[in-house]
């Protein structure tokens, strides 16, 4: 093994172990997933969701046709995110997305602008995006036109 390869190894386990909290694996993703499915109060799911999104601001998800992932040797790598959806719109943050706009996005999430939270079942997330769906689809209803506009600020 070369010595360049070897210290990006290092680095990445290092941040691992730094970064335990993080959710990097579908399994991990899944068992999140759950857990927010399984709550039924409306402002602990967004309380999660919030949470989610900022810890997320910290990991880099490599896509099936990234090839210069190497590139982001100072995020951990992960293999799984949910999308966010609202009204038929990707609202989800991505890997270029900068935390300011995340921290943002997560101050719209409050019950005054969210009425429901459902997590799209599996069938829906795969007639949706395919095999891009597997990491869950959340869809965010809002309260009235105005938390619509506010949230669609942050669609990709």
């Amino acid at each position: 093994m070369k010595l360049p390869t070897l210290i990006l190894l290092i680095g990445l386990i290092s941040c691992e172990k730094a970064n335990a909290q993080l959710i990097l694996t579908e399994q991990e993703n899944l068992t999140w997933v759950n857990k927010l499915k399984a709550e039924k109060d409306l402002a602990e799911q967004l309380n999660m969701l919030r949470s989610r999104l900022l810890a997320d601001t910290n990991v880099f998800v490599r896509n099936t046709g990234d090839r210069l992932i190497l590139l982001n040797k100072d995020k951990p790598i992960g293999l799984c995110k949910p999308r966010l959806m609202v009204d038929g719109h990707l609202i989800q943050p991505n890997n270029d997305t900068d935390a300011q706009t995340v921290k943002n996005l997560t101050k719209e999430l409050t019950t005054d602008q969210i009425k429901h939270l459902e997590v799209a079942d599996e069938k829906t997330a795969n007639a949706l995006f395919g095999p891009s769906g597997r990491c869950g689809i959340l869809l965010l209803i809002p309260t009235n036109k105005k938390a619509k506009k506010a949230l669609l600020r942050y669609k990709i």
